[in-house]
């Protein structure tokens, strides 16, 4: 949130338009859907189990997770509390596309802190203990690996996408 000097808040018009020209109304469900059915699976619940803790019927719920409805803001802040995460990653307000993974962009930020986090174990090598470091560097090589995969799919994908 930003203020100008009358303490009056700052309309940020250029991210609005970016995101609202990136999805429609219905796309949004769906993806808010996909992190419902995420943070319930990863939670070992089902939907019944679900509905009992936030005070919903599993009909109701179930139009939320799988994008028919809107979800309520209400519910959002229940399941946000519940799952002790943020309404932004259930809203998935920064999904820079409508692919499921990472756009290019995405994808250079990570490349950045693997560079950075690879850096950082090298100056302090010397200060670390051999074995923790041997874990980070496996773990960056790892996450490398990890992407550059992520970056061939995609590639693969935008080539039959557009066939």
């Amino acid at each position: 949130m930003k203020l100008d000097k009358n303490k009056k808040l700052i309309l940020n018009n250029e991210a609005l338009e970016q995101y609202a020209n990136r999805f429609d109304n219905n796309t949004r469900k769906e993806f808010i859907g996909e992190m419902l059915r995420y943070f319930r699976e990863m939670a070992g619940l089902t939907q019944s189990e679900l509905c009992d803790l936030i005070g919903i019927k599993s009909g109701t719920y179930s139009t939320y997770e799988n994008g028919t409805r809107e979800t309520p803001a209400e519910i959002i802040v229940r399941l946000s509390l519940l799952y002790d995460v943020p309404c932004d990653f259930i809203l998935q307000k920064d999904r820079l596309s409508k692919e499921k993974f990472a756009t290019l962009e995405q994808f250079n930020q990570l490349d950045t802190q693997l560079d950075e986090l690879r850096e950082e174990v090298f100056n302090k090598q010397d200060e670390l203990n051999p074995e923790f470091k041997s874990i980070l560097e496996t773990m960056v090589d790892a996450f490398g690996n990890v992407t550059e995969q992520l970056k061939e799919f995609n590639e693969n994908a935008k080539i039959k996408d557009n066939k």
